[in-house]
């Protein structure tokens, strides 16, 4: 429906439709931040709520404006009714901003591993028994991750450090030569 309809634009090239991303309940819509994009939105999704009996819960929505005044903001807000949120955020499990991200915003995807690795009772495994739980859970998470992004190098190493140790020794650190 937002597709079909051409007062709804791309945020960048007003000639293409207006992205819709999609992923299980959750949906993206990358609208033009002008009034009038957004005041033809509403209705668009209220109509879809009821042809399809799915409620769209505005207090729960979060809208992310990029590159706008706080006033225009304010009057989208009131116009959708949802929450207002800010760059960097999660999505997915994956970080999103609009600016290049610090490595400490890669911290979650470490602790992940972290959460991963301690669970596995690695002493009662054999060294193939952790190489095929750390190929098959570990490797999945990284192709994931870079599926989409480039992983900074401090983080692919953290990472790395922690697929060794698991690998070699079972435990969280191994040293040697």
């Amino acid at each position: 429906m937002i597709k079909l309809h051409a007062s709804i634009r791309h945020p960048a090239a007003p000639d293409l439709q207006c992205p819709i991303l999609q992923y299980a309940d959750d949906t993206l819509i990358l609208v033009r931040a002008e009034r009038q994009d957004v005041e033809n939105l509403k209705p668009v999704l209220d109509q879809f709520s009821t042809a399809t009996g799915l409620k769209i819960n505005y207090d729960k929505s979060t809208m992310v404006p990029m590159h706008t005044v706080a006033a225009t903001v304010g009057a989208f807000q009131g116009i959708l009714g949802c929450q207002v949120g800010s760059f960097p955020q999660t999505y997915l499990g994956l970080p999103l901003s609009d600016t290049k991200l610090r490595l400490a915003a890669f911290a979650p995807l470490i602790s992940k591993t972290d959460r991963y690795l301690g669970g596995w009772q690695a002493t009662l495994l054999n060294p193939m028994g952790r190489a095929v739980l750390g190929n098959t859970v570990l490797d999945s998470q990284l192709i994931y991750a870079m599926s989409v992004m480039q992983l900074p190098q401090g983080t692919l190493d953290a990472l790395d450090r922690r697929r060794r140790a698991f690998l070699w020794s079972g435990d969280e650190q191994v040293h040697g030569a």
